[in-house]
């Protein structure tokens, strides 16, 4: 009866539409598309998607649509009879899809990439009889930093204190910042926005106790983002500026009366460079036989003036230092004495301490 069919029709209908999602043979129809695309901020963009058909398939497709998963709503439509339409921006268009012809290509251009953009999107074919396939494919924006690390000028603190910064600017994603240093210490970080939207602006501060050890040693700023196909290493040379540390060197302990000549060196470091050298002993002004040149001090011939206790002060910009050390002269030896007869010394070698040097930073 009538009444029988009406009730009937719905049930066919869902019948009708279930056979044409899932025809028999149209299994080997694909729809090649990428999982990931990336681009770059202000760059174009293609979003591959391709309808692959077997030779015996026969179909005609009436609609390409482009949708973003997050709304669902439609980014570019092209319609088979009415061309294409971009509903939300004109910074879009379909590659290869043309009227007129067959709609195989849906690949979708999408110009002046923007940090809004990332996404997942859907590409969707819509075909008769075999009703409609879809890929979905992960739109990825990002934006190469500029990197930079230069050293933090410090003083001795007795603290730790920033040396070396790191900075990666403009990055999207946020770029990854590690040290790597054998002087120890540690990192600190933070983030900020970059001056294009979507970008950050990465800083990282490598942390430790100033000494004058560390002055011009490395430590090396790793950067790595997924835009890089290699990490990028900057390596800093670390500045401490300090007083001098000052030693005096050239005596062996093994002086004795008559020597020819002898010499001691004032050896001295400091950030930025000794700009004086000064020579006395504690008791005063140097001995007749001492004459000092610069870090050096020039001894001829060696005396009994030259039993004391001689002081290297050394000046910088940032103060001034001191070190001592004692020379003790011993007897003259044989050759000495055959050559200056007859004049001869008491024994002196064994009435006196070992030599003792000692410094003052």
């Amino acid at each position: 009866t009538a009444r029988a069919m009406a009730a009937a029709w719905p049930l066919l209908l869902l019948a009708l539409l279930v056979l044409s999602q899932s025809r028999p043979g149209t299994g080997d129809i694909v729809l090649k598309a990428p999982t990931q695309v990336h681009g770059f901020l202000g760059d174009s963009v293609t979003l591959p998607c391709y309808l692959q058909l077997p030779s015996t398939e026969v179909t005609h497709v009436s609609q390409l649509t482009w949708t973003r998963l997050s709304d669902s709503r439609s980014v570019a439509v092209f319609h088979h009879t009415q061309g294409p339409n971009y509903p939300e921006s004109e910074r879009r268009e379909f590659v290869a899809a043309r009227l007129g012809a067959e709609l195989r290509d849906a690949s979708l251009r999408v110009f002046e990439l923007r940090a809004e953009d990332e996404g997942n999107y859907t590409c969707l074919f819509v075909m008769f009889p075999q009703g409609s396939r879809s890929a979905v494919t992960w739109l990825r924006v990002f934006a190469k930093p500029q990197n930079t690390a230069e050293a933090q000028k410090v003083q001795l603190t007795g603290e730790p204190v920033p040396v070396a910064r790191c900075v990666s600017t403009g990055s999207r994603p946020p770029a990854r910042i590690t040290w790597h240093s054998d002087l120890g210490g540690m990192a600190n970080m933070s983030q900020e926005p970059g001056l294009l939207s979507g970008t950050v602006t990465v800083t990282s501060l490598w942390i430790l106790v100033p000494s004058s050890q560390v002055d011009g040693k490395n430590v090396t700023c790793k950067v790595e983002q997924e835009s890089f196909q290699t990490p990028q290493l900057l390596t800093v040379n670390l500045t401490v500026y300090y007083p001098p540390e000052v030693s005096i060197s050239g005596y062996d302990g093994n002086w004795y009366l008559g020597q020819t000549e002898a010499s001691l060196t004032c050896d001295a470091r400091s950030n930025p460079e000794p700009t004086g050298y000064e020579w006395s002993t504690t008791m005063g002004p140097l001995p007749p036989s001492a004459m000092a040149q610069g870090a050096q001090l020039l001894i001829h011939p060696v005396d009994k003036s030259i039993n004391t206790t001689f002081i290297c002060n050394v000046t910088s910009a940032l103060g001034a230092r001191q070190a001592e050390l004692t020379v003790q002269v011993k007897g003259p030896t044989a050759a000495s004495t055959s050559v200056n007869r007859p004049v001869s010394y008491a024994p002196v070698a064994n009435s006196f301490e070992d030599p003792q040097t000692k410094g003052t930073r």
